[in-house]
């Protein structure tokens, strides 16, 4: 690419020939105020806070639409820029109601951080500001209070831009113009939430998240979003120790600065329901009752050896050290043991291939490559199951019962084993027939590393406190190993992923720490 030299607050930098001057500068980690500007929506320079001083041109430029030549010097901090930036904020807030104590945006409202930093100052405007619409439903995702919009028209160009589904437009003009509805149209495309992502004040919130949790009382924690296999990275926000939003994290690699609403919303099937606290064992009556640690690993050993002809499904859900594990775990009780990975396949729209994948199962694709999966497939894994040629059964993360869609025919597959081991965070339909149910934890409160359908291997961190008594799947693995008396590959995640770059070849050359928050992708 084509470099030129410019001058940015006396900080002298290389910008590409093609870059605008706000671009030039976010690359150079010099922040220039903006609403309407957004890195991946077209130019609408309609805000006027992005406002800068450059050399030998007498007015004010507006940095997201001005080109960088060579020898440009900028000033975006000069006394009249500051100036400037004060009139913009005051022209804002003319008819912005003063409503920031129950605005969901409060704390990452840019109106307020950008008022605090260029403004403190009170209004001249004495007239009674003029009252608009007020908590209307654009959509199931999406709220609008008209009187806190400021026109950046962001959310226009993301509908006409990204989803191209059109659902909103500017209606008016001047002071009269308003963000509406097309007439019939509902705000409900498959990544309508994004709107409330880029909205820069509290115009658009989520009608999920609204009046939940101030965000100043949130723990943020970098992840992958658990709902398929595109592996959008998200950041998983929390709240007494309860995921309270999923919120998109950039990488241009994978999502961007996008995520779905499915996945978005997602980590609501987590938080509801009674988790597993303990482990349960069948007695001979035929009852579940809790125990200890001990006594059920022993139960799951005598009974998957007496049995014989194991079987194993792993969920799609379990990160690639635990595939790598589980694998190691059955092959060296049953070399022959016949593994699969769950995969839930579905249709996507036009609009949902943007960035969805048909696979529901965020790693899919690592579990198989760590060994955890069969020239069968998992219909014909299925299908040998109904037709009873497994003696006993070590399932994990999935609710075969009342999954398959032959649900009877395959809940007497399920009694009809010899043993049956299930672990998971529920007493869901298949725990309920098991002679062992060992509790788990979910992706939440994971460490481990995930590998999406491009093959980018990305990190897990845990975002919750697990609840006592459940455990972390790998380390179940391990103690059934030490049982067993079967070399363990590592004791935690990081062990488990060295061993797994030293002996899967797609993986080899690949640090645990070198992830980061972006992943990397193998040659």
């Amino acid at each position: 690419m084509e470099t030129v030299t410019i001058t940015i607050d006396g900080q002298e930098l290389q910008a590409g020939k093609d870059r605008t001057v706000i671009q030039a500068a976010s690359e150079a980690g010099i922040d220039i105020p903006h609403y309407c500007y957004h890195p991946k929506l077209s130019i609408a320079g309609n805000c006027r806070m992005c406002l800068v001083e450059i050399e030998k041109i007498p007015k004010l430029q507006i940095a997201c639409n001005t080109l960088v030549r060579d020898g440009m010097v900028v000033k975006s901090q000069s006394p009249q820029v500051i100036e400037a930036r004060r009139g913009v904020l005051e022209f804002l807030l003319i008819n912005h109601p003063l409503d920031c104590p129950i605005c969901d945006q409060a704390g990452e409202c840019w109106l307020q951080n950008y008022y605090m930093e260029y403004s403190m100052e009170g209004s001249r405007f004495s007239e009674r500001k003029e009252p608009e619409r007020k908590r209307q439903p654009f959509g199931p995702h999406v709220v609008f209070d008209s009187e806190r919009c400021i026109k950046c028209t962001r959310c226009v160009r993301f509908l006409d831009e990204i989803t191209e589904t059109h659902e909103l437009t500017v209606m008016n003009r001047g002071d009269d113009s308003t963000i509406a509805l097309f007439p019939g149209k509902t705000l409900d495309n498959p990544f309508s939430a994004n709107v409330n992502d880029i909205c820069p004040v509290g115009a658009l919130t989520d009608r999920d998240f609204r009046f939940k949790v101030r965000i100043w009382y949130l723990k943020s924690t970098p992840s992958i979003c658990p709902g398929c296999s595109t592996g959008c990275n998200i950041n998983v926000e929390t709240y007494q120790n309860r995921i309270a939003r999923f919120k998109p994290r950039v990488n241009e690699s994978v999502n961007n600065h996008w995520i779905c609403d499915e996945g978005r919303y997602c980590f609501n099937d987590l938080t509801e329901g009674e988790r597993l606290t303990s482990p349960w064992v069948r007695q001979e009556g035929g009852t579940l009752i809790p125990t200890d640690w001990e006594t059920a690993l022993h139960a799951v050993l005598g009974g998957m050896k007496a049995s014989g002809s194991n079987a194993g499904l792993i969920s799609g859900r379990s990160t690639n050290e635990e595939a790598f594990l589980f694998t190691k775990l059955m092959s060296g009780m049953t070399p022959q043991a016949a593994l699969e990975v769950a995969y839930q396949e579905r249709e996507l729209t036009a609009v949902e291939r943007k960035l969805k994948s048909p696979d529901r199962s965020p790693n899919f694709r690592g579990a198989r490559e760590m060994g955890a999966g069969s020239d069968l497939g998992l219909e014909g894994w299925v299908e040998k199951l109904l037709q009873g040629e497994f003696r006993s059964l070590y399932l994990i993360g999935e609710d075969l019962a009342s999954q398959v869609r032959d649900g009877d025919r395959t809940q007497r597959a399920l009694k009809g084993l010899a043993f049956l081991v299930v672990q998971d965070i529920r007493m869901t339909e298949t725990a309920q027939l098991a002679h062992v149910v060992l509790p788990a934890i979910h992706f939440g409160e994971k460490d481990g590393t995930y590998t999406n359908r491009q093959g980018r291997i990305q990190r897990l961190r845990p975002a919750l406190i697990a609840p006592t008594g459940a455990l972390p799947d790998h380390e179940i693995f391990n103690r059934l190993l030490l049982a067993a008396r079967i070399p363990s590959p590592g004791q935690s995640p990081k062990e488990i992923f060295g061993k797994i770059a030293s002996e899967v070849p797609r993986y080899q050359g690949v640090d645990y720490d070198s992830l980061g928050e972006s992943g990397v992708q193998p040659d």
